[in-house]
């Protein structure tokens, strides 16, 4: 029961389909950029995703017909059966009266015959036996198979050949390989080939009798012959049969207009056309029902056009197009508009070339419905999609794909996830220069996107733009009706689309990146160049993935780019195609380009440049900023560049072009020279003259090594070491082994170096074509003459085929007696061959030797009257001359090597040159022999063919003797126009020679290599005038030529026909009369445009020759072209042959001599061989083409995707030097290679020997940035920073700086010499004055400069590529070493070897000398007060009285520790020793600073304690000395505690920053964040503290200094210390607020100045430091301490009243104070209580008298504490 509901559900889900239809599940378009072998393309990709899967028809259909010869009875098969290679053929009843032949006539003279069963090897094929089997032929290799048809019923054949790879060509008939057959195209075999073969197609539709010669249809034996066009062609074969309706047509149809013929189903149409004329046909459609058209080529190709709206189809208004090259069918599914009104399809049949035609519509056919993933390969799924949908634009332009070849622009594509535009091959690449587009395979495509139809469209293609994506996007797509659905219904949809997007996945994208890489590797290493091509292709192909298109379109999201107009120096035509200026400018019209040049000219044109990087995109996207910056910067560069490392198609051309010219010119050696003795064969051959041809005999294998010298003494040496496997040494013995490598068998003879075999090009069609014609070609390299039939329609035909006897060789020699001609001897009227007429025979003559021809004496019949002779003068050609009596009489009977001239002459045997002769058609010799009446008045000539009137002498009387009688005065006819009267009685009269007489007049003759076009040829006689024409526009070929009726020659086009007969006709119809050139002036005097064929206007042969219509100047100013202006024609001079006087002999029993099969040198196998190493050196540029464009975008955009699309890190960035490309100099040779930022040009002596493998890597300048790490010291100056690119000396001076990228240049053997080229960014300067390069060596890590002296500047080509023209510097390098040495263009100073580092510039050297020396003298000024110090406690050691350690003391010592520092640092700072040492800034710098502050904080305490507590009278005071202690201790504490952690916290967070750029960039070594906090930190705090101490010296220097003026003290003394007060307050106060601002300036500002410094150094450092010294100069305080003891004397013991010493200032001058009033006396003098003497001036021992005094004093200062102790104890003092 639930299978039951299920199969219900199934069927009404199928109802449901029926009833729907088929439905459109989404419809996107997706634009996609690429770069396709240097060609920039892009593609809008539309996709249709249907709701079930698609289905296409392929049909059998044939008009009603009723077979004939079919056999009744079915027991007795009476067909001829030729399948089985064992029994061929088959053996049959005996009943069976018809013969199966074993040959058959392939003509219809019946002249060639075609043997069926010998001869060929097939593979039998059995019919619908469908075994997808996959064949494969190769170079052009036909594979033949026999099919056996049906015997007994009247069935049409299906006959399928799927490509699986490649193209080929295939052909079928039923009467044997040989005969003629349907075949496809071979010039567009892009297809799936299916034949419709109809019983009806064997019969002739005028007749109705069979064809007797060609015969498709057969119930006997198939034969089909299938050939690759590509090099190799893979294919399946399919093949169905099915009845032909027998029931005889009555006709009933309409004709829709007199113009048109109506179709009556079933019915077999045929017709007749002339050329480019086209017919029109109705079919009513009057029931729904399924349509068959079949259009057959029996004949010509037809082209099919119809349409359901337009009465007149044509290319561009129809609904339908049919125009593949032979065989079209369609199945339409059609209904009428409605019950009562039919539905009119209108046909339109079109033919190029006049023929008959056959075609039928019928509703009886067979339909084999496929989708697209059922064939067996992507590429026959395409083509048999073609021609499945169209698109409309909003304009109302269509574009459509009926084909392969009309497939450029919008066209099917296979149905992928990924969808890939670039496969098939677009067809506009067909006739590419850069490779063979039928030899590329399959690239690397994803996965099948099944019920999805898919069609792409070209926007552009290098700067020709087709149409835009906005408008593409804004079209539709029309399916109508060919495609059908799952219920067979047909597809009539009109879809638009939507835009969709593709994001980058870094995982996708790594794939992409693996085949790359795969695929890299394996170019690495191919040399064939179709092979070579493949993986280009396919590597290219891959750059249109989803992935990389996503990726790329991201990394170009972060980059700013921009589009501006430039003036670029462009080939490319400057004028749209709907322009008139289109037709008439040259590189724009291929018919214009015929006589006018292409040149560069500027043309404003749209570039996009790249401007820089989205910093803010990239920080919020991306990881590690600044290599991805970088990567970016690179990636932007790249794709603006990308079009330099193209391969010019110029290039290509010149390097296949020398080795053929080489192989051309060196056949000048098989030339055998004219000789009269041995003598003059010296050098050639065996030196042996052939007496009898009078030249020299050749002796091939000295002969053929001589030419094989000849051309590896001349190729090229890249071709050269191509050819002989890495080496260019030429030899006898290279030439001995290159020779013997290219033996084979070949029939030769003795007499010609090119009586061997030969070859000659033959399309199948046009026999009369010159290169059709034999010309003794023994190689490819042979030049033809160009012709009509290399052009268009015949273009693709061309076979080159060998003509050789080696199968019959025995049968091709020489008689020895006999003249020969093709192996043929007519005599007595009668034919033979030269083997069956030279039979063994005695004769009388002379031979050379018993290989050649001899001369004959026939007057000497036997061997007694041979003897009496004697001697015979030897003439050339077998002629001879009895009457020379002597050796100089016998000489100068001699001949000339060509005749005088010619002159027209009767053809009469007896050469009478006027007569009278009867002409009417149909005369004979018995008609003549009515005439003679009376006997002798008329004469039949048999030689003439023609009845003479003997009794007419006269001109007047054979015109009164009847209207049929004709003066003939053959000697009045000019050369050009000797001819009979008429067409039918030309040979009346021909041209003769005129022998020369003398050698005199030999030696003005010769020959006119005109004459080829004089010889006989179709209906011209030899030497008549030819009437040409000027070069037109035909229509038949793109460009300008003849007709096809016509032959092309150097002067113009003559008709092939004889149409114009004589000069005045020619002149009346608008030509110009050309006869053949018989002296060296007239032959010299025709010059032409001569140039190479080319591939858009011929099907070019090997690098041959035209002369086009351009003038003189024209054609010479061509740029870089192939064109010369030369002589049409070469003239060659005539020969002077003498005659020999020779004995004669009786020779017996001479015979037959025959040619003979031997191993003898291949000419055209030597061509291979040189034209595989020519295409190796070919694949070499486009090997390094691939790489120079590939590799930068690969490598950027990887780095790209993976930072900012994946996971980020130091693996982004692994690439380090891109790789630009390979180059093969070659040693004789000269070469360059060229890259976006420079070139490399290597001469002639670059390479030693042989050639030699180079690759070329960029190395980038930011690899040498100088960067210098930020210190944690605010420094008073900065070293002197080095340049950002540096380059350094041997003693680490910076003597220059790189100017540009740098390049890797990679060999193993090293150069001798090259140019090397590179732009540069920067120019000289004043500091740099010369232009240099600069070598980095293998083991060096630093370039250093080369001091070329072959140095000179250019600039780049900008205007060919849109960039801005770049300055580079050029040097000529001698020598480059073999590893990787790295080149850079620099500027440097002039004498750097001996320039010394220098860390400071002059100016600052000397301001930190003289700096040093102020700190110095300070420094020992302060060790001098030391000095005191200590000898003054020296001095009271052991005294009661002595003088404690004291503050004073502490300050000096701390003052000259600062200075003594700073004086150290300023002495070693200018050498740059310090520059690297953190250790040396933390303690000559930073510690310094601290140890300053140290200093003046001690001085603030003190005054801060005098002026808070004592002045205020503080409890705190009590205890005084440990307050000051403490204070100081916790103050300096807290300083040294800082400069603790700011040393460690900066040491241990720098970074030691991880560069994710690998070698792409170096990272400029920085701060971390927290060292710049630490920095910044350190510097405000020294601002701070400078602040601080600088507002507190302001204070408490002001208020001491005011408490000095109120306080009664003695008038000198006052007056000192409120000096020194006053001092070190103004001193210190406006240094340390300058010290202040000084920070904040080096910091906040960055200035670099030594002066700035000085000075600042100067006012905050040296003279705060020099008042303190100064202000408590030791020497002085002993000088009054010593003064005071002598005048006032000492106290011995001090009271314990209120008295207090203190310190005045900082300068630890102690001084008792008092209370002001205003009564009191100021006292002069002050005492400690403790009885030292104080270290000051002012402190003094009071004496009795003073004590009442100071008694009061402290009272009055203690009033509020009753027991004051007192301060100064025994150590007292505060120090």
């Amino acid at each position: 029961m639930k299978f039951f509901i299920l199969y219900i559900f199934f069927i009404l889900f199928q109802i449901i389909l029926l009833v729907k239809g088929i439905e459109v599940k989404s419809s996107t378009i997706l634009k996609k950029d690429v770069n396709l072998l240097g060609t920039d393309l892009s593609y809008a990709l539309i996709d249709v995703e249907f709701d079930q899967e698609v289905f296409k028809y392929d049909s059998l259909s044939c008009p009603n017909f009723a077979c004939k010869d079919i056999p009744v009875n079915k027991n007795i098969d009476c067909t001829c059966d030729y399948t089985d290679v064992n029994e061929c053929p088959k053996i049959r009843d005996p009943t069976c009266k018809n013969v199966c032949p074993t040959s058959i006539n392939t003509n219809t003279a019946g002249t060639i015959q075609d043997t069926i069963c010998t001869g060929y090897n097939w593979t039998t094929i059995k019919l619908e036996e469908n075994t997808n089997t996959t064949y494969e032929a190769i170079n052009g290799i036909p594979l033949y198979f026999r099919m056996k048809a049906n015997s007994y019923d009247c069935k049409g054949l299906y006959f399928k050949v799927l490509p699986v790879s490649g193209f080929g060509k295939t052909s079928i008939n039923g009467r044997s390989h040989g005969s003629s057959s349907r075949s496809s195209s071979g010039s567009k075999p892009e297809r799936n080939m299916l034949f419709n073969i109809c019983p009806s197609d064997s019969y002739s539709f005028t007749t109705g009798n069979i064809l007797s010669v060609f015969r498709s249809w057969t119930n006997g034996t198939y034969f089909i012959a299938v050939r690759a066009i590509s090099d190799s062609f893979k294919f399946q074969i399919q093949t169905h049969t099915n009845f032909v309706p027998t029931t005889p047509i009555t006709p009933y149809c309409q004709s829709a207009t007199i113009n048109h013929t109506c179709i009556n189903l079933g019915q077999l149409n045929s017709g007749s056309m002339a050329d480019a004329s086209k017919k029109f046909y109705n079919l009513n459609i009057d029931k729904a029902d399924f349509y068959y058209f079949n259009f057959p080529t029996l004949y010509q190709s037809t082209q099919i056009f119809m349409s359901d709206y337009y009465q007149y189809p044509n290319k561009v208004n129809n609904t339908w197009s049919l125009i593949q090259d032979t065989e079209n069918s369609l199945v339409l599914y059609l209904e009428p508009k409605n019950e009562t009104t039919p539905h009119t399809i209108y046909i339109a049949v079109e033919m190029t070339f006049g023929s008959q035609f056959v075609f039928s519509v019928t509703t009886q056919g067979t339909k084999y419905a496929h989708k697209i993933s059922d064939f067996p390969s992507t590429l026959s799924g395409v083509l048999d999609f073609l021609n499945s949908a169209r698109l409309s634009l909003p304009s109302g332009q269509v574009y459509t794909s009926p084909a392969y070849t009309s497939n450029g622009i919008f066209s099917t594509i296979y149905p992928l996830f990924d969808m890939n535009p670039l496969w098939p091959v677009s067809s506009l690449y067909i006739g590419s220069s850069s490779f063979s587009y039928s030899n590329i395979s399959q690239p690397i495509l994803g996965d099948t996107k099944p019920k999805s139809f898919q069609v792409s469209f070209l926007l552009t293609k290098g700067s020709s733009v087709f149409e835009t994506y906005d408008t593409i996007s804004s079209s539709s797509l029309q399916f109508y009706s060919t495609l059908f659905g799952e219920d067979q219904k047909p597809i009539n949809l009109n879809v638009t689309f939507k835009e969709r997007e593709i994001e980058c996945n870094n995982k996708e994208f790594q794939k992409i990146i693996s085949f790359i890489g795969d695929t890299e590797n394996t170019l690495f290493n191919v040399s064939d160049i179709d092979e070579l091509n493949n993986y280009r292709y396919r590597l290219d192909s891959l750059t249109i993935s989803d992935s990389w298109i996503s990726c790329s379109n991201k990394a170009l999201s972060l980059l700013q780019m921009e589009t501006v107009k430039k003036d670029i120096s462009t080939y490319i035509c400057p004028y749209p195609s709907t322009d008139e200026k289109f037709k008439t400018h040259p590189c724009c019209s291929i018919v214009a380009r015929y006589d006018q040049c292409c040149n560069p000219s500027m043309v404003p044109t749209d570039v996009t440049q790249f401007i820089s990087v989205n910093k803010s995109l990239v920080s919020e996207q991306c990881s590690s900023l600044e290599c991805t910056q970088s990567v970016l910067s690179d990636y932007g560069s790249s794709i603006t560049g990308i079009d330099d490392c193209a391969v010019s198609s110029n290039e290509l051309t010149r390097l296949g072009l020398g080795p053929i010219t080489v192989l051309r010119d060196c056949k000048s050696k098989l030339l055998s020279p004219f000789c009269s003795n041995d003598t003059d064969c010296n050098g050639y051959g065996n030196g042996k003259c052939n007496l009898f041809s009078r030249t020299c005999i050749p002796d091939f294998n000295k002969v053929d090594f001589e030419y094989v010298k000849c051309v590896l003494s001349n190729l090229s040496p890249g071709t050269l070491f191509s050819l002989l496997e890495g080496s260019t040494k030429v030899n006898d013995d290279v030439a001995a082994k290159v020779f013997n490598n290219h033996l084979s068998t070949d029939c030769i003879g003795q007499n010609d170096i090119k009586d061997r075999s030969t070859y000659v090009w033959v399309n199948g069609i046009d026999d009369t074509c010159y290169s059709a014609l034999p010309h003794g070609c023994i190689d490819e390299s042979c030049l033809t003459y160009h012709d009509v039939c290399l052009e268009g329609v015949f273009a693709g035909l061309w076979d080159f085929k060998m003509i050789s006897n080696v199968d019959d060789c025995n049968n091709w020699g020489i008689c020895p007696y006999l003249s020969c001609i093709d192996n043929t001897y007519t005599g007595n009227g009668v034919t033979t061959s030269c083997e069956d007429a030279c039979l063994s025979k005695d004769f009388c003559g002379v031979c050379t030797n018993e290989d050649t021809q001899c001369h004959v004496v026939t007057e000497a019949t036997d061997q007694t009257s041979c003897q009496t002779q004697n001697q015979i003068c030897l003439l050339p050609n077998g002629e001879y001359d009895l009457t020379a009596t002597s050796e100089s009489d016998c000489n100068s009977k001699g001949k000339c090597s060509v005749p005088c001239g010619y002159e027209c002459s009767s053809s009469l045997a007896n050469n009478q040159d006027n007569y009278c002769a009867f002409i009417e058609a149909g005369m004979n010799s018995a008609n003549c022999a009515a005439l003679n009446n009376p006997a002798g008045t008329a004469e039949w000539s048999t030689e003439a063919n023609v009845c003479i009137l003997r009794s007419a002498t006269t001109q007047q009387q054979c015109f009164t003797a009847g209207t049929n009688y004709t003066w003939i005065d053959c000697s009045s006819m000019l050369e050009g126009e000797c001819l009979g009267p008429n067409y039918e009685y030309a040979s009346l009269c021909s041209l003769k020679p005129v022998e020369c007489q003398t050698e005199q007049e030999c030696l003005t003759a010769g020959t006119c290599s005109d004459e080829f076009y004089f010889e006989p040829n179709g209906p011209y006689p030899f030497g008549y005038g030819k009437c040409v024409f000027k070069h037109v526009n035909n229509g038949y070929i793109a460009g300008k030529g003849c007709y096809t009726f016509q032959h092309d020659t150097p002067n113009g086009c003559f008709n092939k026909s004889f149409t114009f007969p004589t000069a005045a006709y020619c002149s009346s119809s608008g030509g110009v009369w050309w006869a053949p050139s018989r002296n060296q002036s007239s032959c010299a005097s025709q010059m032409g445009c001569k140039i190479l064929e080319s591939a858009d206007l011929v099907n070019n042969l090997p690098y041959n020759y035209y002369f086009n219509d351009m003038s003189e100047e024209t054609c010479e100013g061509c740029i870089d072209s192939f064109n010369k202006w030369t002589n049409k024609f070469q003239w060659k001079a005539a020969t002077w042959l003498p005659g020999v006087l020779k004995p004669v002999t009786w020779n017996t029993a001479k015979s037959f001599i025959p040619n003979e099969n031997r191993d003898v040198f291949n000419y055209q196998l030597f061509y291979n061989s040189v034209d595989k190493a020519t295409k190796t050196q070919v694949a070499d540029l486009f090997r390094s083409e691939a790489y120079c464009r590939m590799e930068r975008l690969q490598s950027n955009l990887n780095s790209i995707t993976c930072s900012c699309s994946g996971e980020g890190g130091p693996q982004c960035f692994t690439a380090s030097t891109p790789l630009l490309g390979q180059t093969k100099p070659c040693a004789g040779a000269s070469s360059s290679f060229s890259f976006d930022y420079g070139k490399i040009q290597f001469t002639n002596r670059s390479i030693s020997q042989n050639c030699q493998y180079c690759s070329i890597s960029q190395i980038s300048r930011e690899i040498y940035t100088s960067a210098q790490k930020e210190s944690l010291a605010s420094n008073f100056v900065s070293y002197e920073k080095a340049d950002k690119y540096g380059v350094k000396n041997s003693k680490g001076a910076v003597i220059g700086t790189l100017l540009g990228d740098g390049i890797m240049i990679k060999s193993q053997d090293g150069i001798n010499e090259a140019t090397i080229c590179l732009v540069i960014f920067e120019e000289t300067n004043d500091k740099y004055t010369k232009y240099d390069f600069a070598v980095q060596i293998d083991d060096e890590s630093t370039p250093t400069p080369i001091q070329s002296n072959k140095l000179f500047t250019q600039m780049s080509n900008g205007t060919t590529t849109g960039k801005e023209k770049q300055l580079m510097v050029c040097s000529i390098v001698s020598t480059i070493q073999g590893g990787n040495p790295i080149y850079f263009p620099i500027n440097r100073m002039d004498e750097w070897e001996n320039v010394s580092k220098q860390a400071f510039d002059s100016t600052s050297r000397a301001l930190m000398y003289t700096l040093a020396a102020f700190f110095l003298a300070v420094a020992l000024w302060g060790m001098v007060e030391l000095t005191l110090i200590v000898i003054s406690r020296i001095k009271n050691r052991g005294k009661t009285i002595r003088r404690n350690f004291q503050l004073t003391h502490l300050l000096i010592g701390v003052v000259t520790l600062f200075i003594t520092i700073r004086a150290i640092y300023f002495f070693i700072m200018p050498s740059g020793n310090l520059s690297d040492s953190p250790i040396a800034d933390y303690i000559l710098v930073v510690l310094p600073t601290f140890i300053y502050f140290t200093a003046f904080n001690i001085l603030l305490v003190l005054w801060y304690v005098i002026v808070f507590l004592v002045l205020k009278k503080n409890k705190s005071a009590d205890n005084l000395t440990k307050r000051l202690f403490t204070i100081v201790f916790v103050i300096n504490a807290f300083l040294y505690l800082l400069f603790i952690a700011i040393v460690l916290v900066f040491q241990y967070t720098n970074t030691d920053p991880s560069n994710d750029c690998g070698s792409r960039i170096v990272i400029s070594v920085e701060s971390s964040t927290p060292q710049r906090v630490v920095s910044i930190v350190y510097a405000a705090i020294q601002a701070l503290i400078s602040l601080i101490m600088g507002a507190a010296f302001i204070y408490l220097g002001g208020r001491l200094f005011i408490v000095m003026r109120s306080t009664n003290i003695k008038i000198g003394s006052k007056s000192n210390h409120q000096r020194k007060i006053f001092i070190l307050s103004f001193v210190c106060s406006i240094g340390f607020l300058l010290h202040c601002v000084f920070v904040l300036i080096l910091v906040a500002g960055n200035v670099n100045s030594m002066v700035f410094s000085f000075i600042g150094l100067v006012i905050t450092e040296i003279i705060p430091a020099c008042s303190i010294l100064f202000c408590f100069d030791q020497r002085s305080k002993n000088n009054n301490m010593d003064g005071g003891t002598s005048t006032r004397g000492m106290s011995a013991k001090s009271g314990k009243g209120g008295k207090m010493t203190t310190i005045v200032g900082d300068s630890r001058q102690s001084i008792s104070l008092s209370h002001s009033q205003s009564n009191s006396a100021s006292p002069s003098e002050f005492y400690s209580n403790n009885g030292d003497y104080p270290n000051d001036s002012s402190i003094n021992t009071p004496n009795s008298s003073n004590l009442s005094v100071n008694n009061n004093i402290n009272n009055n200062i203690n009033n509020n504490n009753n027991n004051n102790n007192n301060i100064n104890n025994h150590e007292s003092e505060i120090n």
